[in-house]
Order: structure tokens, then sequence, then C-alpha cells
């Protein structure tokens, strides 16, 4: 509603689409300490494991996203799927002994002490360990003879023995199993049984996609294929990789070591086709494809997009993953597209006190204060099942400010805009713009109904006279400011959101001119066309002061 438009301000449109120079493919650093919560940073296995710091690869696999789904990550415990039919437990390749021999008191045998194998043995294997090595097929098997002593007073109360091709480990908990090869190398580099991933809990697990093997330890895995050597992963990244089908899943096999001394204490992860990123305030959440060439190009977690806050999200052939400092779309008619994080992300994360409720296009009028003009115009549309911004620009409400929610504006001699949320259906104007809401072209006898508890309260209709507070649309439409040339209905007091009530308040639109009103939003005049041509029936503005509008 328009009564003595001030003079317009000076626009001050902001575009909403971040549009900043792509930066070269900057690469996670590599930090050389552990942050403290975990995860723990993983060291450089030796080897045949691979030794060089990820480079992540501003050229994914693919340049389709790949759906990750979204489940929160599961149990660090969780198994990866075996094999259907049981494989061996020897490794793919075999390795000379660990860098560094475990170290310990010899002489003393696990819980239960079978009797000794042959004497014709360089060493004697009983107990545990020696069940383990006599079911593998002794001094046969892929262990081939023991090297050396059984050497207890380990952690928790373990043992170890050396066999000239791998180990066996045994504490109470956890059993006695053998670990070699790849497996061991990098096992080996991380401590044994005294570095962080504790004592194996299970064997060796081959017949793994890319002809690749598995083993779990207490406090993580290490997974190896002939491409990427072994690396172990634990923790709140394991938590993740488990969610997206460990090895068998969309990321594939890793191809480093977890490196954490990131920005916020942060780690990461690479994989065959992506990276996990993890920090104490975000969690870890996995970017692949398309999405992570992008976010490479803005310097991955180091850039202005932060890190992930969620996973990637793909629908009607479109994908979106949200970041602390922005969202990144892909579709296949434009790519990638990074969006400036906004008010809209409030109705992604619930922090909205009004819902979209089915809107597909959702505008925000949003003031900082009550008796405050300006507001912040967000235009928000959907991406993949996320509202991302198509816009955001600066506007102007009543002159009296905004009514607090569920109280009436009132007449519009008071100035106020009333608060809340409301669909819009109808437009109007001196020709249409290209809208696909109902549109309604004004002549001489353009009215809106202003008088109250008469027929036309808070209606279009035509007249040839101008009565009361009805307001003559013809005349807004053709004064030197124009308020009226293009202007949508907001459905405040009206149908469908609600029956007219008398008195409670008339002509809320959104229009050109901007200027403070007395009730409606006013914005630029591209803003507005923008607006209409859009706009679907049913879209909604939320408009109010800020501390009204979000949790």
């Amino acid at each position: 509603m328009t009564r003595r438009l001030l003079s317009a301000l000076r626009p001050a449109a902001i575009a909403a689409v971040v549009s900043l120079a792509s930066a070269s493919a900057a690469v996670p650093a590599e930090a050389t300490t552990a942050p403290s919560p975990a995860p723990v940073a993983t060291a450089t296995a030796s080897t045949t494991a691979e030794a060089s710091t990820p480079t992540p690869s501003t050229t994914p696999s693919s340049t389709t996203p790949s759906s990750t789904g979204g489940p929160s990550p599961t149990s660090a415990t969780s198994s990866p799927a075996a094999p259907a039919t049981a494989p061996s437990t020897a490794s793919a390749t075999a390795s000379a002994s660990p860098s560094a021999t475990p170290s310990g008191t010899a002489g003393t045998s696990p819980s239960a002490a079978p009797a000794a194998t042959a004497t014709a043995l360089p060493y004697s294997v009983g107990g545990a360990i020696g069940a383990v090595w006599t079911a593998a097929g002794g001094e046969s098997s892929f262990l081939g003879l023991p090297a050396g002593p059984e050497t207890c007073g380990q952690p928790d109360g373990g043992c170890f023995q050396a066999f000239q091709h791998g180990y066996i480990f045994w504490s109470p908990t956890t059993g006695a199993w053998a670990v070699n090869g790849a497996i061991l190398g990098t096992y080996a580099a991380l401590g044994h049984n005294r570095g962080w991933l504790g004592y194996p809990t299970g064997p060796e697990t081959c017949g793994q996609p890319d002809g690749g093997c598995f083993q779990a330890f207490q406090h993580g895995y290490i997974f190896w294929s002939p491409t990427t050597g072994a690396w172990a992963v634990n923790g709140a990244i394991l938590g993740t990789y488990a969610a997206l089908g460990h090895n068998r899943g969309w990321l594939g096999y890793p191809t480093g070591p977890e490196t954490c001394g990131q920005p916020s204490g942060g780690c990461f992860q690479a994989f065959q086709h992506g990276y996990i990123f993890w920090s104490p305030a975000t969690g870890a959440w996995a970017t692949g494809g398309a999405i992570l060439s992008r976010y490479a190009s803005y310097g991955h977690n180091r850039g202005i997009l932060g890190y992930p806050v969620g996973p990637e999200v793909c629908a009607g052939g479109e994908c979106v993953q949200t970041f602390q400092g922005g969202l990144i779309g892909w579709s296949p008619a434009q790519g990638t597209t990074v969006y400036a994080m906004s008010e809209c992300n409030a109705l992604n994360n619930g922090r909205s006190v009004y819902g979209a409720n089915g809107s597909a296009r959702v505008t925000f009028a949003i003031a900082e204060a009550y008796g405050v003009t300006g507001v912040t115009a967000v235009n928000c549309f959907k991406v993949a099942g996320l509202f991302v911004p198509q816009w955001i620009t600066d506007g102007q409400a009543g002159k009296a400010g905004f009514k607090a929610p569920g109280v009436p504006s009132g007449p519009t001699r008071y100035d106020y805009s009333p608060s809340g949320s409301y669909t819009v259906t109808e437009a109007f104007g001196v020709g249409n713009p290209g809208t696909a809401l109902q549109y309604t072209t004004l002549n001489p006898n353009s009215r809106w109904g202003g008088n109250p508890w008469t027929p036309t309260y808070n209606t279009y209709f035509e007249s040839s006279s101008w009565v009361g507070y009805d307001e003559n649309m013809w005349y807004f439409a053709t004064r030197s400011t124009h308020d009226y040339r293009q202007g949508a209905v907001i459905n405040y007091n009206r149908p469908p959101d609600s029956e007219i009530v008398q008195d409670a308040g008339f002509a809320i639109f959104l229009h050109e001119n901007k200027s403070p009103t007395a009730g409606c939003l006013a914005l630029d005049d591209w803003a507005v066309v923008d607006f209409l041509q859009r706009s679907r029936p049913g879209d909604r503005i939320i408009m109010g002061v800020r501390g009204d509008l979000f949790r």
C-alpha cells in the first residue's frame, strides 16, 4: 500500500550468487601433529604403502556428482562387507619384517598354553598364538617359520610373535590374529599394537573390489588394493566412510593418510573418488565429483567455503552440498554454481520460524528492528530440494515499520506492515512482464477496496469513482513515481491464506518505487520484474523483524 512515498533511496542490490574468480586448486596442507579431540593423524605407511601426501585433484573421476545419500556417520567399528566365499588370510603381497620390531619381554605365554610345537623349530610356538599358526598351516603356511620367541608384557596384557612373513598378535580381549604383507607395513609404521590402532580384531579379508583386502583393528581399519597401497582409516572419518559402504562404496579405497592440523582443528583423508573432511564443529562429510572440483578451486577447507556441513544431496537431476560459507550446486545444464550463505539456509535447517509449506520459491523481507523501514530482501529457490539465494537486495516496508506477528497491520493510514508468511497468487501492472501469476492489466477504472464493511474490502474491482479509502491503482501506476507499474498482491488478510477481517488491513503489495510505504514492500524496479517473472502461484513472502522470523 502506498501513500505519499518518499524519494527513492540509492539502489544497493547485492548479487546472491557468488561469482568469485576461481582460485587455483589449493591443496589441503599436511600437518605434523594430531588434534585433540580425535580423529588422530595417521603416519605415512612404510614398505609397500604409498608415502606421499595426497593431492586433491581438480578433475574428479566423474563430472557428475555422486549422490552421497547423507546418512549420519555410523560407529567406527562397523565392518566392511566380506566376500561371499571365505577368502584366504594371506596378504596379496608379502612383506619383510616391519621396520620396527615390537618391544616387550619374552617368555610369558598367553592365557592358555597348548603343547609346544616340534623341537626342530628354531623357536617354540604355543598357546593361542600357536593355535592360529597351526590352523594357518604351520611352517608351510603363508607365515613360514617362527623368527623369534613369543614376546609378552605388551599393552593390555598382550603378546606377539614374529614369523618369516608376518606376525601374530594376541590380547585377552581380541584373541590372536595374524598380520602380514603391505597391511603389516602400515601397521608397523603406526607402532604395531603400541600404536593408536591397537590389536587386530580379525583376519585379513581379501576378495574385495579391485583385488583389495582389509583388516580390522581395535581402533580402525587398514585397507589395501594393488593401485592404492595400504592406508589406515579411523575415528569420525571411518564412521562416514562406513556409512558410505567402505571400500565397496563410491569413495573406493583410501589413497593417503588422515591429515590433521587443518584450520579450526580439522582433518581430511583422500580416497579414490573423493575426500572426507572433518572438523569439531561440522563433523565428517564426504565430497566428490564436480562439486569437489569446484570446492578445490576455492581452496577446499582452507578457502572461503570452509568445511562441508552436510552430505551431497541429489534430486530431480540436480545436486547440492552445503558448506560453512555457502553452497555448491550442480545441474547438467549449468554445471556447478556457488551460492552465498544466506537466510535461505534457515529454510533448510529449521531455523526459519515460518516454513516454506510446499512453496518452490520463498522471498524474505527482513527488518533488523521494530520501527525500521529498511529491509533486506532475499529471493530463495530450490536446487535438489534445498533453498539457495537467487538474489539479495535492499527494500523498504511501511513508514512505521512492522507490527508484531499476529497483530493486524490495521488501516493504511497507520503505515504499518504486517508480519508473517503469505502466499502470492496474483499480480498487476500496466503490462504483463511474463509472469505465471494471475495478472491484471490496470486501466483508469482499476481500484482496490479500502472501505471496511463493504463487499469490495481488500479486493480488486473497477469503478469510475474513487470513494473513501479505496485506492485508485491507475493513479499510482501512472504517476511519476510509477509505484504500481508492476506489482504482486501479498495475500495478507485475504484468501487463499485467510478470510477477510474488516479493518484489519488491506492492499499489502510488493511493488516498484523503493521508498517507505503505507504498509507494502517496495523494491527496485528490476527486482520486482524479476520477482514476477520467476514467481509461480503459491510462492511465499515471509516478512517481519529478524528476531521474529528466525530461531
